[in-house]
């Protein structure tokens, strides 16, 4: 036998032991998720959905319902229309573009009925709430895994409510408030980094759609789209933050190489990385996660008690969410009832202000660097319409 062949049986031999490795590590995990839901352990099926994922979308299909806290559809035929039926409207009409991939115009037609019934259906239950630019993204993904659109309104409906709210009021800038967290977390984890995005006079809000969207609209590979959702759906509701800032880390090597401009480092940024590696991703987030949250130095406490607003579900998540237990009622009454924060005070502006003078911005430039990421947002929003024209 010749040397070429040798190596090629090899690397035969190579690929078969790691498809068989790979094929039994995967059957573990799916034993372990199985018993899980056998005995409805909601915390053992979190750390199965991070650390890993949930394996494929029929697993997912199992897991989800109890990861979110819901088992039937409860039909409520709601007649009153909601103040933003149109827009959901016209956003619907520009989805499903990444994915799924080989669909026939008139499955896709059927897809952004059933979507556009799934975001109705939800927003009809609860009115307070407000449609904002992406949350379409998030019911997509959805529809899509747990395959119809009865599951994706009760799925949609828990995380709209819990794990989303903030971004659901009559304004984002609660959540626009909550991305100068990622400043504070990029300088505890990378002093280099947060000085070059200091420097640049960047502002953190070429990740917004990453936050309100858990990256549905910037990832283009359906499989690694799910596998955050495993992870968003089993954890705080800060943590796309904390995944935001890896992301940026990650990408030191290329990002220091850059110009210290903002708005080059403001677009290199806002494309999120699509060959990173999820996983890694992952686990990397998790490990920053978990050095912070027992017990977080004093500016990142700081910085939390002024990104926060007392009725944030990021502060009202374990009192109304991680307590909850598999077979616990919902108490959506409650959650409705809880006030939408109010405009800033002055002590407050005062804050904001004070930490504009730290960072050297001056206000002029703060508000050319608004109205350059608001523009940019809508280009990133409209990007699919174009892709469809």
């Amino acid at each position: 036998m010749s040397k070429k062949n040798k190596a090629n049986l090899r690397r035969r031999i190579v690929g078969s032991k790691n498809v068989l490795q790979e094929r039994f590590i995967n059957q573990k995990k799916i034993n372990q998720i199985n018993e899980a839901l056998t005995k409805k352990n909601i915390p053992e099926l979190r750390k199965l959905a991070t650390r890993g994922g949930l394996v494929n979308n029929g697993l997912r299909r199992l897991c989800w319902p109890l990861l979110l806290h819901y088992e039937t559809y409860d039909k409520k035929d709601i007649q009153e229309e909601h103040k933003d039926e149109r827009q959901v409207l016209l956003d619907v009409d520009r989805s499903f573009v990444y994915y799924p991939k080989g669909i026939s115009n008139a499955e896709k037609k059927q897809k952004q009925s059933e979507l556009n019934d799934v975001i109705v259906g939800i927003l009809r239950r609860h009115p307070n709430l407000a449609y904002y630019q992406g949350f379409h993204d998030i019911c997509s993904v959805l529809l899509l895994v747990l395959g119809n659109k009865e599951a994706a309104i009760k799925a949609g409906e828990n995380i709209a409510m819990f794990l989303l709210r903030d971004a659901m009021l009559d304004s984002l800038e609660p959540i626009m408030r909550q991305l100068t967290l990622l400043n504070t977390l990029i300088r505890l984890e990378d002093q280099a980094v947060a000085d070059f995005l200091e420097n640049s006079n960047t502002l953190p809000y070429f990740c917004l759609s990453w936050v309100i969207t858990w990256c549905s609209h910037d990832v283009r590979d359906f499989s690694k789209v799910a596998r955050l959702f495993d992870f968003f759906i089993s954890s705080d509701p800060l943590i796309s933050i904390y995944l935001s800032a890896r992301v940026v880390i990650h990408r030191r090597k290329e990002l220091l190489t850059l110009e210290c401009d903002s708005a080059i480092v403001h677009t290199f940024l806002a494309k999120f990385p699509q060959y990173i590696d999820m996983d890694e991703l992952i686990s990397k987030t998790i490990e920053m996660y978990n050095k912070y949250r027992k017990d977080p130095p004093l500016v990142l406490q700081k910085a939390i008690n002024e990104a926060l607003d007392e009725t944030s579900c990021a502060k009202l998540y374990e009192q109304y969410w991680l307590k909850l237990k598999a077979d616990d009622p919902i108490d959506y009454l409650a959650v409705d009832k809880i006030p939408s924060p109010s405009l800033p005070s002055a002590k407050k502006s005062m804050q904001i202000k004070n930490a504009r003078k730290q960072n050297n911005l001056k206000p002029d430039k703060i508000a050319v660097m608004l109205i350059i990421a608001i523009i940019f947002l809508l280009l990133v929003i409209s990007r699919k319409f174009n892709t469809n024209i």
